[in-house]
Parts: structure tokens; sequence; C-alpha cells
């Protein structure tokens, strides 16, 4: 293999490389430089830097730290709240009303260029040209966040950010996808669906809700504990899920995912539409940036 064919293999392995919206960001540029001259001067000889080239786009952090998924796992964050329901029933996630919320369910990437972290999630509209998710999730992304709805991707702007409650919510100019309306409290055993992008392509995962419980957990940053309304949710939640809407099957939001338990493998937990209420109200018609803080 040649140079100018390693070259070219570079090039197109790098090409996945976050957008930066509508001005380049000296952090991203210098990451990139870095990134490349880690893979030309590593290798012992061609064919094993192009093997390194091709992995940078699934793995990438900063020197001399473990290497971070661009898609993000949902945070444990501890929990390990069974769900005590029935097995979900795999219809849901065919009802009609999860299929005509699908374009407002978005995909998220935020690059932080601070720990050199691309993390891909999800979201969904609730107001105009807003989008809610996760605060951990564009934490440290400042203003490198973009969210694709359908075939068009758009800048999006963090407005509002809540470490506490894990909750973000972004200004998304040009975005025109319906907003979805929140459901009422859900009751235990209620049919759901997760829907998301756990995998770069949408989709709606058969759930089933457990008891609404008030939980003690640690902020984002792991500073303080504090307490949230939250859904045990008995579903497989999957890299990617978090951020996104937990819909009933006429198509409304009981909840937003933002983990999975630990050490139960069909088991999750959604922030309640109330828990998440007064930042999204605060949120519906912010357009200013705010700050996202460090990394999480």
């Amino acid at each position: 293999m040649d140079e100018t064919t390693l070259r070219t293999l570079l090039r197109s392995a790098l090409a996945d490389e976050p957008p930066i919206g509508p001005v380049a960001d000296n952090a991203l540029r210098a990451g990139t430089r870095l990134r490349r001259r880690r893979v030309l001067g590593a290798a012992g000889g061609l064919a094993a830097a192009a093997a390194i080239a091709v992995a940078i786009p699934a793995v990438t952090g900063p020197v001399g730290a473990p290497p971070a998924s661009r898609q993000h796992p949902a945070a444990t964050s501890g929990l390990h709240i069974p769900a005590n329901v029935p097995l979900p029933d795999p219809a849901v996630a065919h009802a009609a009303g999860v299929e005509q919320a699908r374009p407002s369910v978005v995909k998220i990437v935020g690059w932080a260029p601070s720990c050199f972290r691309t993390i891909e999630s999800s979201g969904f509209v609730f107001a105009p040209q807003h989008v809610v998710t996760a605060a951990h999730l564009v934490a440290g992304a400042g203003g490198m966040v973009t969210v694709t709805a359908g075939h068009h991707t758009f800048h999006g702007t963090v407005v509002l950010y809540d470490p506490e409650r894990d909750v973000a919510v972004l200004y998304v100019l040009g975005l025109r996808a319906r907003p979805l309306a929140f459901a009422p409290p859900a009751k235990s055993g209620d049919s759901a669906a997760v829907a998301g992008y756990p995998l770069n392509g949408f989709t709606a995962v058969p759930a089933r809700i457990g008891s609404e419980q008030s939980v003690n957990i640690p902020d984002i940053y792991q500073t303080h504990t504090v307490t949230r309304g939250i859904y045990p949710v008995r579903a497989v939640v999957g890299p990617g899920d978090a951020g996104g809407p937990l819909l009933t099957p006429s198509g409304e939001v009981d909840g937003m995912m933002f983990a999975a338990a630990a050490g139960l493998k069909d088991t999750g937990y959604a922030l309640t539409a109330s828990e998440i209420g007064p930042d999204v109200r605060h949120g519906a018609h912010a357009t200013a940036p705010v700050s996202t803080h460090g990394c999480a």
C-alpha cells in the first residue's frame, strides 16, 4: 500500500468528524490534527497505520485516557430498582401513535472538545423548534451540537442545562417536526415504547412501566445527591436511547429515558413528565445559549 492510498483511507476514516456548525472551531481542528499525527506516527508500517486509521471514527479519546465510545451507553447511576411488571407487549412498538411520533424523535450528536469525546444520543421535540434531551449527553459540548430529524441535520443551541435533573433543552432553528404532547401520570403496568437512536437508526422498543418512585441519586457530576421522580421501565435500553421519549401507544410522552439499570439487562429508567416539566416549561421559548459546564 503506497502513501497516497494510505492518506486517502485516512481522510475517509476521519470524514465522520462531528459537525461543528457554521463556524470552524479551533479545538476541533487541533484534535483532528492530533489524531492524524497519532495515526501516521504510531504504526511501524503503512499497513498497520491504515488499520488504525479505519478504527478512529468508532473510538476517540484524549492521549493517555481510555477511548471514549462515539455512541454513549446509557448511564447506570448505581440504580438497581426492578420494574416488577409483566413482559412488554411487542405490538406496542408498532402502535399507530408511536409511528406518528417517529418524525419528532431526533438524533443528537455533541462534541465535547475538552475531553475529545463525541456522544450520539436521542431527544424529542416538545415545543416548536425546541428539543429536550438528557444533560449528561451534551455536557461540555458548548455550541457543538447537531440535531438530525429525518434526512435533515441542524445546529442545536443549548438554551437550558440542568445537571441536577439531568435535563437539557436545545433551540433548533429551522426544525419543523411536530411537538409531542406530555401524557398524564402513568400507572404501573402501562404499555409504552422506548424510542430513540441506539444504533444510528430509529428504533421503538416495547416497554412496560413500573410504579412511579422518588429516588435519591447523584447529580450528573457526582458532586451531591438530588431527588428525582422516575419510572422503572421494563425494556431493553441500548446505547443512544438516553434522552429519547418513553411513548404511550397513542404517541404521547410519559417521560424521558436517562439511565439503564445496574445489573438488570431488561430495565431502564425514565424521568417522569412531571419531573422534567419545570425545565421544559422554562426552556420552551428560550433562544440564548447557556453554559454546558464540563464533561460529565
